[in-house]
């Protein structure tokens, strides 16, 4: 799969200034051992769950835990392939992944984009085989938490921000796929790219990876046409649209949404619900 992976990045264009301090928050090398690299671990997990719900000291002990057993994941490689035994569920710290489905003709589509502060990995084990494969898209850290699903299919009573957490988190994954299926099914191509171009924008924002309608987008246009069903070239013809149309602007992996409201009426554009804190 690396060499799908490695093929054109997103080219640069003229025209609009995006911020300097902005770019791809990923993995560099494999992990350090030592202090500071378990406190910046344990900083984004409270983060990432301390948004959907409040935290008590057990559990943020529990989170401790896990940060301090970060694994390394090199890119173009997979986490898990479809047809294998469930593997124990992981949360990325950091880089991008993705969920997929090989075809028998060798095509692949993509399921979804996997983020910083998402989990991949089955969060209920049914020890069912796996029905599509995860693969890492960039360098990745990720966390085993099993533990925190454990804590949800127990109910476990000294666990309750966390659970409500991964309850919220698996409500959204499946919004996320609902809006995957009608993107691909009736979406046209302007659309179609412009409703990723907004889900990844809202998506990154939660773990402060946004700014200023700007992200970091570390894909290629092969894996942007994996995750849309274009080809390649198609890809590359809508991109120019939208930048003709003033909608966007991609540079050096940059994602600039020009014109924020009209995109959004191009996508169909409907934000997710609002999460309450438990």
């Amino acid at each position: 799969m690396c060499s799908e992976m490695s093929h054109r990045r997103m080219e640069p264009s003229a025209g609009i200034r995006l911020p300097h301090s902005l770019s791809f928050v990923g993995v560099t090398k494999p992990p350090l051992d030592g202090t500071e690299s378990q406190t910046n671990h344990l900083r984004m997990l409270i983060e990432h769950f301390s948004a959907f719900a409040s935290l008590s000291n057990t559990e943020v002990k529990l989170l401790s835990d896990l940060a301090g057993a970060a694994r390394y994941h090199p890119p173009c490689r997979d986490l898990y392939t479809a047809g294998a035994p469930p593997p124990p569920p992981r949360m990325i710290i950091a880089g991008w992944a993705c969920q997929y489905r090989l075809m028998p003709d060798g095509h692949r589509q993509i399921i979804s984009l996997r983020l910083p502060g998402d989990i991949v990995g089955p969060l209920v084990q049914l020890r069912l085989p796996t029905s599509s494969a995860v693969a890492a898209l960039t360098e990745l850290e990720t966390v085993n938490v099993q533990p925190l699903t454990d804590a949800v299919a127990n109910a476990d009573p000294a666990h309750p921000g966390l659970a409500h957490a991964i309850r919220v988190k698996a409500h959204l994954d499946h919004a996320l796929l609902c809006d995957q299926v009608v993107r691909l099914g009736r979406q046209t191509a302007c659309g179609r790219f412009a409703h990723l171009m907004l889900e990844l924008r809202e998506r990154l924002s939660r773990v402060g990876l946004a700014e200023h309608d700007c992200f970091a987008m570390p894909l290629t246009q092969d894996v942007l046409a994996d995750v849309l069903g274009f080809s390649v070239v198609h890809v590359n013809r809508t991109v120019q649209q939208l930048r003709r149309d003033n909608l966007l602007d991609v540079r050096n992996g940059v994602v600039a949404l020009t014109q924020l409201e009209r995109l959004q009426d191009l996508a169909g554009w409907t934000p997710p619900p609002h999460i309450l804190l438990s």
